[in-house]
């Protein structure tokens, strides 16, 4: 007769941790910056490899990874204080503009994500024009290219240095481990 009480009892306490598990997975969006910060270190390393690897060292998935996640938690958060205001400015029109579905609900929701989009695209611009002058110049003088901007023994960290000499001379922040 126990074993028949017992049971059930378990499966609900079960269902009730795991529901109550669900609801607390994100309470402050750290999944999503790092999922958006793992595409924009995809992007960056897909734009240049070797300026990427130079760039960020050992592991540098890692410590990009590492490095963009409070950046894009400002941007977003920056995102969504821009959108708010402008809904409150026009909500209809707002809606009309940003509304994808027949009531115009998820307006904000497209509004931050076009906006953060847009502000990623810009950092990778950034990036890749940084990672293209720094292969020029080391394709015109490597030997003083390496004893510019390598701080090594063999000089062999000379791109990742000079790129982020050059995203700091452009105003762009550089990246952690740089």
């Amino acid at each position: 007769m126990k074993k028949w009480m017992t049971i059930p009892l378990a499966v609900i306490g079960c269902a009730l941790m795991l529901g109550a598990t669900a609801t607390a997975a994100k309470p402050d969006g750290t999944k999503d910056a790092r999922k958006l910060a793992k595409s924009q270190c995809k992007a960056e390393k897909r734009a240049d490899k070797a300026a990427f690897r130079a760039l960020y060292g050992k592991r540098s998935m890692r410590t990009c990874v590492k490095g963009e996640k409070s950046d894009v938690k400002a941007e977003v958060r920056n995102a969504s204080q821009a959108c708010k205001a402008e809904r409150a400015a026009d909500p209809d029109a707002f809606k009309e503009t940003y509304g994808a579905n027949k009531n115009g609900k998820n307006a904000l929701g497209k509004c931050v994500s076009r906006a953060v989009k847009l502000t990623m695209g810009e950092d990778l611009g950034s990036f890749k024009n940084a990672a293209k002058a720094c292969k020029a110049e080391r394709a015109a003088d490597p030997d003083a290219f390496k004893e510019t901007y390598g701080s090594n023994a063999n000089g062999r960290n000379a791109l990742g240095k000079c790129v982020s000499s050059t995203q700091k001379q452009t105003g762009e922040e550089p990246p952690v481990g740089a």
